[in-house]
């Protein structure tokens, strides 16, 4: 079929067949790769700053740790989180308001034990429960609020009623 064409015609359709393979490689080959460098790029990117994240998190870890393995001697001569919550609430003028304290059954996590109590406090001013979960964070060395409810009461919406679960962390 080529060789009834004469040569200018064998040009264009060479020409032609040439710009063709061109197009098939560049749509097929070329642009397929540098769309996945550019995808691997930005990847690699996002990689490096989770990276860094990481490492970031990493060192958190070993530092509190660290402080961990310093506070433990410290926990060992603490009053049980029972009489430590106790006295935070005599400190703290909420004796009155003290419904129920009830210990809850000691876990052990890892190289920690953590004890917990639940409190119930009723009839209290706003004022009242935030002077006592600053005496919390602040003033008990190492206690911590593992979950509060608080709701307000139905006959005056000033007065409030706190259900609190006190938590301690302490080496066995």
């Amino acid at each position: 079929m080529l060789k009834r064409l004469n040569p200018r015609e064998r040009v264009v359709v060479f020409s032609g067949l040439f710009v063709v393979a061109l197009l098939f490689i560049w749509f097929v080959l070329v642009s397929p790769y540098f769309t996945t460098m550019s995808k691997l790029d930005r990847r690699l990117v996002s990689l490096e700053r989770q990276l860094v994240t990481v490492q970031s998190m990493r060192d958190q870890i070993l530092q509190l740790r660290q402080q961990l393995a310093t506070a433990g001697p410290q926990t060992r001569g603490r009053k049980p989180l029972f009489s430590q919550v106790e006295s935070l609430t005599e400190q703290t003028g909420l004796k009155q308001q003290l419904l129920s304290m009830r210990p809850q059954p000691a876990t052990v996590q890892g190289e920690f034990r953590q004890q917990l109590v639940e409190i119930r406090l009723e009839k209290m001013a706003l004022a009242q429960l935030v002077k006592l979960l600053h005496a919390i964070e602040y003033r008990s060395g190492g206690i911590q609020v593992k979950s509060l409810r608080i709701k307000p009461r139905f006959e005056d919406r000033s007065a409030l009623d706190v259900n609190m679960v006190l938590m301690s962390l302490e080496m066995p």
